[in-house]
């Protein structure tokens, strides 16, 4: 029988069969470059050389390119494919005929320090070139003169880029800003502040429209006209990001880092593309083919490693019906799509294997399950004295911290529990570390660092799916509560689509759980109407679930202790607020036929459902000021809860009212 291991590692296996990697140089490689037929990309070193590869056959072509006397920090390809541009550490700027491997004259000398980025202008007439000397210089790539030089600068410029239409020209420094100049009069236009730490590679899309810049850990967009951040930072690097290429149609971009990863993002949503391409080393350029079909990438000890973006981007992409802007992190994630194992048959509908995997996923969740109370706001110090006593007395507080930062969270004390979750993570990276630091950095409002820190913990998930499953969940509701209420809900319904033949039980309560709440919120702002029908097309689905006793599910005990829910009383919340939500909206037959069907399923409920009824049924909660007949509605209603107490009295000798 197939089980989910050999999901894993088919869709390892075709990962692998993805890439291709090649030595040649016997230097970091610092940059790569595809030529405009797809099918050929340069790279150069530190070993003071520059080769031609075929991409398809990861085969040398051409080269070595010998002429730098020092290593070889960037190199750029002229539009017409005919010449190469390198420049290097020994402040030395060479054009080399690509069919002759030659220079096309002496080597360019102007700048005083190391050279770091070379570019064509889109007409091939011009070069610029940013260095250590914190200059950029534009030179006319025909006769190799000086055309103007940039000043401006407090830093090293690693990075340089010239707009598609030529009219602009990007650069970006170590003292953290990018500026762009007009290459026309050479005058800067606008200097972005863009991040925190160097700006070490920027890119234009095609269309002229976005800016992107990489930095310390993080990328982000920017509108070129204006220098305005577009939309979210792209967090996820956990080392320096070296280098950004775009895909020719802009639907995303590769980011390489010092991580030993290349990550994909979208250029629309700014969110992840599927799981980070994984590397033995630390990476300091990438490039992505004009067709799309390829992605090359060199690392920090002279390899070349070519990927398939065809199979890459088919193994992250989630089945159409799920969730498109899902980010996850490892290729445990991939357990949801549509893979085959060797023999043909899907262990993904494998009830077996999913049954198998439900005890191991109960325990990846006990600790969250059984030791995080929900503390009052005045408990909170008693129930803190648990997790100072294992942080007192044990070696490991991973655990310990993350308990904290949870029951602080539960208080809203969102700073302390982001510190905490902090703690946890620092001592040892975990599930639960990294879960409650979603949960407290969606409290604080930072959504989307709350979704990278979802997706760091699914990276010890043990590529279980069920521990997958209910992190996908946890992020749905991080999304709800951010008042992403659409998306939320599309995802859950994604998620049990996708997992349509397993045990959904948590995607059916997770969603009727938020449905309610949906009705909860139109009740509170006044749609009364909207809320009944909500509620009424929600109510037989909770029944069940109530029935079956299904909120006593272990696994779902975490949705009360990361969020706060009251499962146990959904039904009765549900029923209640329907049968107010009728009588607010002068709906007042429909009260009654929602307070009768109440009454005909107490006896079939829980005692938690039967507490308080009478008095919820006759109290004030009830009356409308000025509406007559809902005064006399309530009163039948309370009639009828009467008599119902009445009834249950002399069946069982007691009443569940008294």
């Amino acid at each position: 029988m197939s089980t989910m291991g050999d999901v894993a590692r088919n869709v390892l296996r075709t990962v692998r069969e993805s890439r291709r990697m090649k030595r040649g140089h016997t230097g970091e490689v610092k940059a790569v470059v595809f030529f405009k037929d797809s099918r050929r990309v340069v790279t150069c070193s530190d070993d003071t050389t520059l080769r031609i590869w075929d991409v398809q056959k990861g085969a040398l072509v051409g080269g070595p390119f010998e002429g730098h006397r020092d290593w070889v920090r960037s190199c750029a390809i002229s539009p017409d494919d005919r010449r190469i541009a390198s420049g290097g550490r020994d402040k030395r700027i060479i054009i080399w005929d690509v069919e002759s491997k030659q220079m096309v004259f002496e080597p360019l000398v102007e700048h005083t320090h190391w050279v770091e980025s070379v570019c064509f202008s889109p007409n091939g007439k011009r070069l610029a070139s940013g260095s250590q000397d914190c200059t950029v210089i534009v030179w006319n790539a025909e006769t190799g003169t000086v055309i103007t030089t940039l000043d401006g600068h407090r830093g090293s410029v690693w990075s340089v880029a010239f707009s598609p239409d030529g009219l602009k020209l990007a650069s970006g420094s170590s003292d953290c800003t990018i500026r762009i100049w007009h290459t026309v009069n050479a005058e800067i236009l606008f200097e972005i502040n863009a991040h925190k730490n160097p700006v070490r590679s920027v890119v234009w899309s095609s269309d002229g429209q976005q800016l992107v810049s990489a930095s310390y850990g993080t990328v982000k967009f920017w509108n070129s006209s204006n220098g305005v951040q577009d939309g979210l930072t792209c967090t996820g690097h956990t080392d320096w990001v070296r280098s950004l290429a775009i895909s020719s149609d802009n639907s995303f971009i590769a980011a390489a880092s010092d991580d030993k990863t290349v990550r994909l993002w979208s250029t629309t949503t700014h969110q992840s593309i599927g799981q980070a391409i994984e590397h033995s080393d630390g990476l300091l350029c990438v490039a992505i083919s004009p067709d799309g079909k390829w992605l090359v990438s060199g690392d920090n000890q002279g390899r070349v490693w070519f990927w398939s973006l065809k199979n890459i981007l088919k193994q992250q992409r989630l089945p159409d019906r799920a969730f498109s802007t899902l980010s996850n992190s490892n290729l445990s994630d991939l357990a949801h799509s549509e893979i085959q194992p060797s023999d043909g048959r899907s262990t993904i509908n494998n009830p077996q294997t999913h049954e198998a995997s439900s005890s191991k996923s109960r325990f990846s969740f006990d600790f969250l399950a059984t030791n995080t109370t929900v503390p009052s706001a005045g408990s909170f110090h008693t129930s803190e004295e648990l997790p100072i006593q294992e942080i007192d007395d044990d070696g490991n507080h991973s655990d310990s911290y993350a308990n904290l930062s949870i029951m602080k969270a539960q208080i809203s004390d969102w700073d302390n529990a982001l510190q905490d979750a902090d703690k946890s993570i620092s001592i040892r990276p975990s599930l639960m570390g990294y879960i409650s630091k979603g949960i407290a950095l969606c409290g604080s409002g930072q959504l989307w660092g709350a979704m990278e820190a979802f997706d760091l913990a699914s990276v010890f998930s043990n590529r279980d799916p069920m521990t997958i499953d209910l992190l996908l969940l946890i992020k749905a509701v991080a999304l709800f509560n951010a008042s992403h209420h659409d998306e939320a809900i599309r995802r859950v319904q994604g998620l049990a689509t996708v997992c349509q033949q397993l045990d959904t039980l948590p995607c059916t309560v997770v969603d009727s759980y938020l449905r309610v709440q949906l009705a909860i919120i139109d009740f509170r702002d006044g749609r009364y109407s909207e809320a009944a029908d909500k509620l009424t097309a929600s109510i037989a689905t909770v029944t069940r679930l109530v029935l079956r006793t299904a909120h006593l599910e272990p696994r779902l005990k975490i949705f009360k202790s990361l969020f706060g829910w009251d499962l146990d009383s959904l039904w009765q919340t549900v029923n209640q607020t329907r049968c107010n939500a009728f009588l607010h909206a002068g709906r007042l037959i429909e009260a009654v036929e929602s307070h009768q069907y109440m009454i005909s399923m107490i006896s079939m409920i829980d005692d938690v459902a039967k507490d308080g009824f009478l008095d919820w049924s006759t109290g004030n909660y009830f009356r409308i000021p000025g509406n007559r007949p809902s005064v006399l509605i309530v009163v039948l209603i309370s009639l009828q809860a009467r008599l119902h107490c009445a009834l249950y009295r002399k069946g069982t000798g007691g009443c569940f009212c008294e």
